[in-house]
């Protein structure tokens, strides 16, 4: 069995998800560690086999059960204070109400237009088409308040849209509008158009408090 194959089958007995650290402890089920450094091989694969998706700090999905689980609204995901990460399945009424709030994401977007301006704070960019409504605390995290709430709402061009990306995580903002820039980064740090720490002027942060320091707990790869 091959370390991706462990792998899966590891995320599949905890529910389709699973921590690294859960992964380090328990592929041996499957698969002998071989090598120096077996760590360092898990963590490859789960970063680059496309069967597994990224959704937090150390923590990936099987790329087909996070789909479904934003798709048809099964429940949320939320870290404990050990940094481990559950999953909270939805009531049946639950799914029917947000998976009908999800269709209407353009309801989400003018709201947030209206309260943040129609404009991504970090390029200025103002064509509410080349602007991206995305969530702080990722949809797949939120409850289903939260989820709703255009407080939990951030205005961004594409490119750094993705950056901001649960999938991703290479961006963060601090709660004095300094924006942080992964490490991982490495040279296209340079091609982003702003540096590390550089203070974000445009951006809203009145309520928005508790979403930026999840993001930046759970999701941001320092």
């Amino acid at each position: 069995m091959t370390y991706s194959e462990a792998i899966e089958k590891v995320m599949m007995d905890n529910g389709g998800f699973a921590s690294l650290q859960f992964i380090y402890k328990n592929i041996e089920k499957y698969r002998d560690k071989t090598g120096l450094t077996p760590d360092n091989t898990i963590q490859e694969k789960v970063q680059r086999d496309d069967r597994f998706t990224r959704i937090g700090f150390g923590v990936y999905a099987l790329t087909n059960f996070i789909a479904k689980v934003e798709k048809d609204n099964l429940g949320s995901f939320s870290f404990e204070k050990n940094a481990e990460i559950k999953f909270e399945a939805n009531k049946p009424t639950e799914k029917i109400v947000i998976s009908k709030a999800r269709i209407g994401q353009d309801k989400f977007k003018q709201a947030l237009i209206k309260e943040v301006g129609k404009i991504c704070p970090i390029t200025q960019i103002d064509n509410s088409k080349l602007l991206i409504a995305g969530h702080i605390k990722p949809w797949s995290h939120s409850s289903n308040e939260e989820k709703l709430n255009p407080k939990n709402g951030i205005l961004l061009s594409p490119l750094f849209d993705k950056l901001f990306d649960m999938r991703v995580g290479l961006i963060t903002f601090t709660l004095d509008k300094r924006i942080r820039l992964s490490k991982k980064l490495e040279k296209n740090v340079d091609r982003l158009g702003v540096v590390d720490g550089q203070i974000i002027n445009h951006l809203k942060i009145d309520g928005r408090e508790d979403f930026l320091q999840y993001h930046e707990k759970f999701i941001f790869q320092k």
